[in-house]
């Protein structure tokens, strides 16, 4: 499990083997064996026994900002990674492997969010009419995707619009099915301006922090990508590896919208921007977390959807250091609907 802790004033420590967790309300003992990551969202004090116990178990601490982003993480110093994987990943960015495995990123992604409105439209008989167009607009997109060959830089431009052609058109649709007043205009990032976008950007924020620890555990660097450039101190890899698996997130954030289950007392709003407060974000992080503890059929297995990230992460570095003359496996098939 990832132990969230979004309770300010919360004390981390370590007694007899165990996490104690105290605030000035309760107390609450964990086994190590039962985590998987600690992520502290809010203001909180953790002790140096209780990182150490972290690090012995394996157990990465992850700290995110007030919008979910994670902004640093301890993990244990041996990551388990190779000279020879960070080499493939810069070697491939240039030729057609790179441009191979960054295209079949996208294309998963786009094909998830084309799969998720259909599965929308189905539980909404007679309201195709509000799918129809955004599906073809996405359709056309994907089938363009296919178009491309040579290297990465020559077709970042492209490939990114057809994303960005896809996303919009998809984000339009889920817009006309939000109730009425939490109805949005399109994405925005940071700061969000309404409701819906504050939970996606916070949904996407605790993914960002499974994506990377799949990332270390793999052997990948974060800050290697294929597609996202590398700026400094840019996790490229973890913005390329997450592509697949948005979806998540925005399952779990349109569930939560379309079932009714968000009030207006978990926001905090000011003239320019809409966040998450502290009566908000456990309501969040509950139903992230349990969206990923559902069982999906992956690569004809019952698996929870928690450990997928880390399995494609796997295959990544797997492919990577592949023959060159070996074919390229299939990879990125995620199928739940």
């Amino acid at each position: 499990m990832q132990l969230v802790i979004n309770s300010a004033g919360t004390y981390i420590t370590q007694k007899d083997g165990l996490f104690r967790l105290k605030n000035k309300d309760k107390r609450f003992d964990i086994s190590p064996l039962k985590i998987e990551s600690i992520v502290i969202s809010n203001k909180a004090m953790i002790t140096t026994q209780a990182i150490i116990a972290a690090l012995e178990n394996n157990i990465d601490v992850v700290f995110l900002d007030g919008y979910g982003n994670p902004i640093g993480r301890i993990w244990f110093a041996k990551m388990g990674s190779t000279a020879l994987i960070r080499r493939k990943q810069l070697e491939i960015a240039e030729d057609e492997k790179g441009l191979e495995l960054v295209t079949d990123m996208i294309r998963q992604k786009i094909k998830n969010q084309v799969d998720f409105l259909k599965k929308l439209m189905y539980s909404r008989p007679g309201k195709e009419n509000l799918f129809e167009s955004p599906i073809k607009i996405i359709d056309s997109a994907l089938s363009a995707l296919s178009m491309h060959n040579g290297i990465i830089e020559d077709a970042r431009n492209s490939i990114m619009g057809f994303e960005g052609t896809a996303g919009r058109a998809y984000f339009q649709c889920l817009s006309k099915i939000m109730p009425e007043k939490y109805i949005f205009k399109g994405r925005s990032r940071q700061p969000a301006r309404n409701p819906f976008n504050a939970v996606l950007n916070y949904c996407y924020g605790i993914l960002y922090s499974r994506i990377e620890k799949a990332c270390i555990l793999a052997g990948l660097d974060p800050y290697v990508g294929f597609l996202h450039t590398d700026n400094y101190n840019k996790k490229s890899m973890v913005f390329d590896l997450i592509e697949p698996f948005r979806i998540y997130a925005e399952e779990t954030a349109v569930y939560l919208f379309t079932g009714k289950k968000i009030k207006d007392e978990y926001f905090h709003a000011t003239d320019n921007a809409v966040s998450l407060n502290d009566k908000g974000k456990p309501v969040i992080v509950d139903a992230i977390n349990s969206h990923m503890e559902e069982t999906v059929r992956y690569k004809k297995k019952n698996v929870k959807r928690k450990y997928i990230p880390q399995h494609e992460a796997h295959k990544l570095a797997n492919i990577l250091l592949a023959d060159e003359n070996e074919k390229r496996p299939e990879w990125l098939e995620i199928k739940e609907f």
